[in-house]
C-alpha cells in the first residue's frame, strides 16, 4: 500500500516546508478555497473506507479537518441539517483509514497520520496540525491572541447516496465551515513518525538506524554529513528511499 502527498497550491507547499515559527501567512492573504485545502485533507468528503481493529469494515464519504483534528463523514439519513456532516471518536477502536488514495493511521487516538512512504515492512507517518489565531493588542500596547473563529455555520459535503456498511459507532455532531478573520495567522505543526506493525517511533537518527539496522551506518553518516533536516518530509522520505536501497 502506497499513499501519495496531496497537491497542494506553490504557496502552500512554501508552507508545508517551512517550520511554524517562519510562517508569515494570514487568512486574509488566502482564497476561501486555499483556507479550506489547508484545514480539510480533500475539498470534500471522499468515498473512503474505515478498518477497525475488530476486523469490521465501514465505508462512507470522508473528510480529515486539520485544524480540528478530527474524522468526518457523511451522515445519510440526518435529522436537521446541522446533522448532515458527523465526526468519529472513537480513534483507538481504529486501524486504518483510506480516503480515495491515501492512507492514514491513529495517532495516540487522538488525531491522524498519513501514510507517506511505505516499503511494506516499515512506513512514515505524518501529523500535520494546522493552527489559525487572530492576534490582538491587548491593554497599554501588550500582545495577545485569541481564537480567530468568529462564526461557525454547518457544512455538508457532495452530494450523492455513499455505499453499504456505513459507520455507526459513537459518533457527535460537527459543523466546520468556518469564518476567519483576515489578520489571523496560520502556521503548521508537522511531526514524522516511523511506524511497524502498531509500533510508531518519532523520527530520529536513533530510531532512523534502529528501524534499518542493515543501514545503519549508512544513515548515520548520511545525517552527519548532509545534514538533512528531520522535520521535513521530502528530506527524511529522500533519507528512507537511501537507507531502504542500501
Amino acid at each position: 500500500m502506497k499513499a501519495k502527498l496531496a497537491l497542494l497550491p506553490a504557496l502552500l507547499v512554501a508552507l508545508l516546508a517551512t517550520k511554524p515559527a517562519s510562517a508569515q501567512i494570514t487568512m486574509g492573504d488566502l482564497t476561501k478555497q486555499q483556507q479550506d485545502s489547508i484545514i480539510f485533507a480533500f475539498p470534500r468528503c471522499t468515498p473512503g473506507t474505515v478498518y477497525m481493529k475488530d476486523g469490521s469494515i465501514a465505508k462512507n464519504r470522508l473528510n480529515y479537518n486539520y485544524y480540528e483534528p478530527q474524522v468526518l463523514f457523511i451522515n445519510d439519513k440526518p435529522t436537521s441539517p446541522e446533522d448532515t456532516l458527523r465526526r468519529l471518536d472513537d480513534l483507538n477502536s481504529v486501524m486504518l483509514i483510506e480516503i480515495g488514495d491515501r492512507a492514514f493511521v491513529p495517532v495516540m487516538g487522538v488525531s491522524l497520520g498519513e501514510i507517506i512512504w511505505d516499503n511494506r515492512n516499515i512506513s512514515l507517518v505524518m501529523t500535520k496540525k494546522v493552527n489559525i489565531e487572530e492576534k490582538k493588542v491587548g491593554a497599554y500596547g501588550t500582545g495577545g491572541s485569541t481564537s480567530s473563529i468568529q462564526s461557525v455555520s454547518s457544512f455538508t459535503g457532495a452530494s450523492g447516496v455513499s455505499g453499504s456498511g456505513n459507520y455507526t459507532g459513537k459518533t457527535t455532531f460537527t459543523t466546520v465551515n468556518y469564518d476567519f478573520a483576515s489578520n489571523a495567522e496560520l502556521t503548521t505543526d508537522i511531526r514524522l513518525f516511523l511506524m511497524q506493525g502498531t509500533k510508531l517511533l518519532p523520527v530520529s537518527k536513533k530510531n532512523l538506524a534502529k528501524m534499518f539496522p542493515k543501514a545503519a551506518d549508512y544513515i548515520k553518516k548520511y545525517i552527519d554529513e548532509q545534514k538533512p533536516d528531520l522535520e521535513n518530509p521530502e528530506d527524511v522520505i529522500n533519507l528512507v528511499n537511501l537507507a531502504n536501497a542500501q
